[in-house]
């Protein structure tokens, strides 16, 4: 696979370090708004510890001023018996509790050890959603006692299309995929890991429409996830670290997702 002209060894999950990823973009431009962001949904999720019973501290996330008209419900995975997500790390961070906006644009999910506050269409922007953020962060070690942070993780997904961003195929990102000496435009799904040993790692995930699952506006032709988070092993208790992070996460997002597009794109996108 080749992504901004340099080329990566393509392996699912792969770690890669190296000046083809560790800085980002070169001299290809970030733009600060696009005509059209292909943003679907912004997640920004926090694990952590804490002495609180859980229950005590749904009902204080519950009514937390900024989402207490939101509405309440509980979610599949609240059936499950608590000794039993306790034992299987995949259910252990589960939300067992949402909280949705009317008109399902910003929900909170929450579990016992993890809080996922997303974002859907029309994204905000990034000072906006950054606020948004600063209040989640706020909220969990306001109401959250001896609490420690042990993961965290800020993820976008995008969809391109060809109507809005010019994307027609796999073809038309920086990206080249060969078999053979043999390009790979049509089925694609690709899962790479840059910079794991840091504290924003990133997982790009890219893949055409056919092997996704979910809803995505018409006319999708690639779709995008970028996921940074923090390193296996991690752990904070500084409010002001988590508010840092998100920053230097987002930055580090955008010039994934920037990387993937050739800059005749990125010219014709911009806001001018």
């Amino acid at each position: 696979m080749m992504i901004g002209g340099a080329a990566v060894r393509e392996h699912h999950q792969e770690f890669l370090e190296g000046p083809h990823w560790s800085t980002g973009l070169g001299n290809k431009p970030i733009p600060e708004k696009l005509k059209h962001d292909a943003i679907v949904e912004a997640l920004f999720e926090v694990r952590f510890s804490m002495s609180t019973i859980p229950e005590v501290f749904f009902g204080r996330i519950a009514e937390y001023e900024t989402w207490k008209s939101f509405k309440q419900s509980q979610l599949p995975f609240y059936q499950i018996p608590a000794v039993m997500r306790q034992a299987d790390p995949n259910l252990r961070y589960q939300p067992l509790f949402a909280l949705t906006e009317e008109g399902q644009q910003r929900a909170v999910r929450i579990g016992p050890q993890a809080i996922v506050y997303s974002r859907g269409m029309p994204y905000v922007g990034w000072k906006v959603f950054k606020l948004e953020l600063e209040q989640v962060i706020a909220a969990i070690f306001m109401k959250a006692d001896d609490l420690k942070i042990e993961r965290l993780g800020l993820r976008y997904l995008n969809a391109l299309r060809h109507d809005l961003h010019g994307i027609r195929s796999i073809s038309d990102l920086d990206l080249k995929l060969e078999i053979a000496g043999e390009c790979i435009e049509e089925s694609v799904n690709i899962n790479t890991t840059t910079d794991g040993a840091s504290d924003t790692a990133c997982t790009l995930r890219i893949a055409t429409t056919d092997v996704i699952q979910g809803n995505l506006p018409p006319g999708t032709s690639v779709y995008v996830d970028v996921d940074v988070f923090t390193k296996e092993g991690f752990t904070t208790s500084d409010q002001d670290f988590v508010k840092d992070w998100i920053g230097r996460a987002h930055t580090k997002e955008k010039a994934h997702f920037f990387r993937l597009l050739k800059e005749s794109t990125i010219s014709s996108l911009t806001e001018k």
